[in-house]
């Protein structure tokens, strides 16, 4: 076995190599180190060895009620990126906020070294047992302790560097005062309230009053959790449901998001009975762009208060297509964003508002040059003194300044 796994991760190595994800000799030489097996190990023996070895997210636990992930050992392609943004050096001391399985700290603590110490704060504590168990296995000295990320590491010590495993919409205060002058954070953020999958990777270097962007990679993470949270209240939400049989109601598709925040239950129902009626649909030229981008900057374009999002699967909706939704409150309109990544239609329902308002957000992602997720620059600025840019976005104490960068062939 030992043989196939060193052969497995090395061919590992080499494809994210070909795919330009590893760059850093000394990340790629973590990855052919650290047997990825050892924190999977009921995986390895119910779908072998080579299924460890592809470069895929693996879910380890979902939530018993919505069934939705709430840990995994994440794509191993975007773990080298992080790392790489990470941009560590031997001796150096790390948080991690997220433990999972104990594979990225396992990594980090290859990175630092004897010297460096690495410290990853897990809020569940099976996985925290877990992941200690898997590190202590793999003779690794990263320590696991359990706690909510959001305050960093319980001991509060200067560190300089905090890589964080899982996506929020802020960039908690703990993790500028932990960090030492100049260090730095990765972080998947959510830049959208309403649309989850807005997220971008980004390294940020702490500056006196925040942070500013180092690089910025796409990605995206399930939410970062709190001990009581799941992430802040729920928007208004609404449903329809259609009925399989005499006996069993299923739900059609669901409309959420802060625009239903402003209409009535009648007026909810309204929307909805037009969101089942005639539709008119309109291709988007994406050029070597993808939806995702557009969907992302429509989302932060547009005020927030008329967006809502579609959760579930109409049947005017592909199964890997996401949409993002525009209501105008003035004659009862919807227009959708509908995108599976290579391909993108605005649908409009009644009347021509909220499709109009639609257009004009595409018109100007086209005006800025298609801009795609990783060409945004963001800084973070604590305080109430609001940043100039091109959005900002209020998350508690700070402000997020977000702006995007117009490609160079543009």
């Amino acid at each position: 076995m030992g043989d196939e796994a060193t052969e497995l991760r090395h061919d590992l190595v080499e494809r994210l190599r070909r795919q330009g994800y590893l760059t850093d000799d000394r990340v790629a030489d973590a990855f052919g180190e650290v047997p990825r097996e050892n924190f999977l190990p009921e995986y390895a023996d119910r779908l072998g060895l080579a299924a460890v070895y592809r470069d895929e997210a693996i879910v380890t636990r979902r939530d018993p009620e919505t069934r939705l992930p709430t840990s995994s050992s994440s794509q191993p392609a975007i773990m080298a990126r992080m790392l790489e943004m990470l941009d560590l050096r031997a001796g150096q001391r790390v948080v991690e906020i997220g433990a999972g399985t104990g594979y990225n700290a396992a990594l980090l603590d290859r990175l630092v070294g004897p010297k460096g110490s690495v410290t990853s704060v897990e809020l569940d504590r099976e996985v925290a047992a877990r992941a200690r168990e898997a590190l202590l296995a793999t003779r690794s000295t990263a320590a696991v302790v359990v706690g909510d990320g959001r305050a960093g590491a319980p001991d509060g010590e200067r560190v300089d560097r905090i890589i964080v495993t899982a996506s929020g919409e802020a960039v908690a205060r703990a993790w500028y005062d932990q960090l030492v002058p100049g260090g730095v954070l990765v972080v998947p953020l959510r830049l959208s309230r309403v649309l989850f999958s807005a997220q971008v990777v980004v390294a940020l270097r702490k500056v006196s009053s925040g942070f500013d962007t180092v690089a910025v990679s796409a990605g995206a993470f399930m939410a970062l959790r709190g001990p009581s949270a799941t992430g802040g209240a729920r928007p208004a939400q609404s449903a329809v449901a259609e009925h399989a049989d005499t006996s069993v109601t299923r739900p059609l598709f669901h409309l959420t998001g802060p625009a239903l925040a402003g209409l009535d239950a009648a007026a909810r129902q309204r929307l909805l009975v037009t969101a089942l009626g005639f539709s008119r649909h309109r291709r988007v030229h994406l050029g070597d762009a993808s939806s995702w981008a557009l969907a992302s900057y429509a989302a932060l374009d547009l005020p927030e208060e008329r967006l809502v999002e579609v959760v579930g699967g109409p049947r005017w909706m592909g199964p890997r297509e996401q949409a993002l939704g525009v209501v105008d409150a003035a004659d009862g309109s919807l227009a959708l964003l509908v995108g599976d990544g290579a391909s993108a239609r605005v649908t409009g329902f009644g009347g021509p508002n909220a499709e109009r308002a639609l257009l004009g957000a595409v018109s100007r992602w086209h005006a800025a040059g298609r801009p795609a997720t990783d060409e945004v620059t963001l800084r973070v600025r604590y305080g109430p003194e609001r940043p100039h840019a091109w959005r900002t976005l209020r998350r508690g104490d700070h402000w997020i300044a977000v702006d995007w960068a117009r490609p160079a062939d543009s």
